[in-house]
């Protein structure tokens, strides 16, 4: 059975939430209350003096530009040992990619899993759009939903994002224009491939199906 909640805070608030220790799946609709620039762990911090919230997550990946109003934030709990845990990183992605394209497919985009490595893309990781992880949905071979992965003994903690229009917002000023250009062709959001749908709307419907699921 999973547990189901919603949060509603600043996006650091939201990112330094405790990993659970109850042993239960956890899918939680995130709602930031303003815009934020979220650094993954490792991402190197090239905004100072912007005028905008600054987030560095715990789980890999790049650089993530989250407006509330055009994004639907999901994070997903499975606890270490449960059916849908995997042992391999990489792997363990999977269950959940193949989960979110189901969701879009559901709803009309021909989306699919990425199955293979980690391709870091024009900005070199920089960008979390502009790269592409394994089990991160594709439709037409452009990222539609961007999924990192934290992992603690209590289990692994995914942060999933889809957007409703891409784009790069305040992440343009990190790279130049050509680079800008080749990372926008690989990502896309969901109204840009014709789905009209709210952020709330689509953020049900990813829940929906992540709870329907039982096992591998």
């Amino acid at each position: 059975m999973w547990v189901h909640d919603e949060w509603h805070a600043s996006a650091a608030l939201l990112h330094a939430r405790p990993m659970p220790r109850d042993g239960r799946r956890r899918v939680s609709w995130m709602r930031p209350t303003a815009p934020a620039l979220i650094l993954g762990s490792a991402s190197p911090d090239l905004f100072g003096g912007m005028q905008t919230e600054l987030v560095r997550r715990h789980s890999g990946g790049g650089l993530v530009w989250l407006d509330p109003g055009t994004s639907a934030w999901v994070d997903v709990f499975v606890p270490t040992g449960d059916p849908l845990w995997h042992s391999d990183v990489g792997k363990a992605f999977h269950w959940l990619g193949r989960t979110l394209a189901a969701a879009f497919a559901d709803v009309g985009l021909p989306a699919s899993m990425h199955p293979g490595p980690y391709e870091a893309g024009p900005s070199e990781g920089l960008l979390c759009f502009g790269s592409l992880g394994p089990g991160e949905v594709v439709v037409d071979g452009r990222k539609l939903v961007g999924v990192s992965q934290r992992r603690t003994r209590e289990g692994s903690r995914f942060q999933c994002v889809a957007y409703e229009r891409f784009e790069l917002g305040p992440l343009a000023s990190v790279v130049d224009a050509a680079t800008a250009a080749r990372a926008l062709d690989r990502a896309t959001g969901w109204a840009d491939l014709g789905l009209a749908a709210s952020p709330s709307g689509i953020t049900e419907q990813i829940i929906s199906f992540i709870t329907a699921r039982d096992t591998h």
